[in-house]
């Protein structure tokens, strides 16, 4: 479970995520794009992997049942690079 691009291993509650739908290797939208060279057309109608979470160093928000402030959820789509490169050559 890990990013294609960068090497990051993914831990904690997004490496269950992935582990839960069986992604060896993933991607995001802009990495397929900006990375791996694959025009955004291409990439039109493919499936996410999963939504996976981040969370902001700069942003907070104020949790409602405690009233502390806690970093700002950040949610992005990966996606399964095996899909992403199967339509790199199509």
């Amino acid at each position: 479970m890990i990013n294609y691009v960068t090497g990051y291993e993914y831990s904690g509650r997004n490496a269950d995520i992935l582990a839960a739908v069986d992604a060896e290797a993933v991607v995001t939208f802009k990495q397929a794009v900006r990375d791996l060279k694959i025009p955004g057309k291409k990439l039109k109608g493919i499936k996410k992997a999963a939504t996976l979470v981040r969370f902001s160093k700069k942003e907070t928000e104020v949790d409602p049942e405690t009233g502390k402030e806690r970093p700002k959820p950040i949610y992005f789509s990966v996606f399964d690079v095996q899909d992403v490169l199967s339509r790199k050559g199509a």
